[in-house]
């Protein structure tokens, strides 16, 4: 079975843009490249001394979200990993705060 980790975004455009980050073996992999596109884009959004909500807030309206498919149905998103429950925990992180 191969797990496919693709982006999301429509920040740039009117619709919808879909990027093929990679095709894995394992859902481990998959979800550790999806993880790595979330933490490179707030990384590179956080400032010193930001909250978490708002770089939570970033990430919702300017972020890629990485969605994970298996090649044998059409799951939208393998259970065991949310893109948007992963953004908010790593903000918290982040950012110093609880999750």
């Amino acid at each position: 079975m191969t797990f496919f980790v693709e982006g999301v975004s429509k920040h740039h455009e009117p619709e919808l843009q879909v990027r093929r980050i990679g095709e894995f073996d394992t859902l481990a992999e998959a979800i550790g490249a999806a993880r790595k596109s979330i933490d490179a884009f707030l990384g590179m959004v956080h400032e010193a001394g930001m909250d978490a909500d708002t770089l939570f807030h970033l990430y919702q309206s300017q972020g890629e979200h990485a969605f994970i498919f298996r090649d044998n149905d059409k799951t939208i998103n393998v259970p065991g990993f949310n893109h948007l429950h992963y953004a908010m925990n790593r903000a918290a992180q982040l950012c110093g705060e609880k999750s």
